[in-house]
Formats: C-alpha cells, structure tokens, sequence
C-alpha cells in the first residue's frame, strides 16, 4: 500500500508532466503558425454571361428554397405542434399494438394500474403516519 508521501510525490510529477506536455504543444502551435505561408489564391474561370430570364429564374428558385428551410425551422421550434405530432404517434402506435397484440396491451395496462396504485397507496401510508 503506498503511503501518502508518495502519492503526493506521483501526483506532482503528474502535474509537470502534464503542464510540460501543454507548454510543447503552445510552442508547436507557434511554430506552425509563424512558419505557415498563406495560399495561393486559386484561379478560376471567369462565370458565364446569364440572361436576365436566368437571374430571375434563379432568384426564383432561391426565395423558394430559403421559404422552404424557413417553414422547416418554423414547424421544428413549433412545440406545441411537435406535442401534437407526438402524441398522434403514440396513440397510433397503441391503437397498432391493440390490433396486433390485446393481450400484451392489456398486460401493459394492467401493469401500469398496479404501479399507479402502489405509488397512491405508498403515499396515503406515508401521510397517515
């Protein structure tokens, strides 16, 4: 069993380990970035002369999708429609689950009941003591 001498003897040293490890790897940042030469800017061709029919096609076609990816983010931060949908879901899938399996949904029912009764009586227990 170590004694605690030498485990403060261990944690200091892990200590400068871990403080020297930082300050090689400040001193490899600052010599990559002092040594780094700025790109070259890339050459490209000059773009096509486009009608005026064009640029208005393509403004078109720009507010259409900006409208788009506005209403998803609308319909996303929507939390009471999200609440909807949700439990839409969920009584579809237990309507799914009765028509599949009545027994196993009686099961759950059943089971939810006990657990809801044991939690009523735990409670009036605690309060009549």
């Amino acid at each position: 069993m170590t004694n605690a001498p030498d485990t403060a003897k261990y944690a200091a040293a892990a200590a400068k380990n871990a403080e020297a490890a930082r300050d090689a790897a400040a001193s490899k940042r600052a010599a990559v970035a002092k040594n780094a030469q700025p790109a070259a800017p890339a050459e490209t061709a000059p773009a096509p002369k486009r009608s005026r029919a064009e640029l208005q096609q393509d403004t078109l076609r720009a507010r259409a999708d900006l409208a788009a990816t506005l209403d998803a983010i609308e319909d996303k931060l929507n939390v009471p429609k999200q609440i909807g949908l949700a439990a839409e879901r969920g009584t579809e899938r237990v309507r799914r689950l009765a028509a599949e399996n009545p027994i196993a949904l009686g099961a759950i029912a059943l089971g939810a009941a006990a657990v809801v009764g044991l939690g009523v009586w735990g409670i009036v227990r605690a309060v009549t003591r």
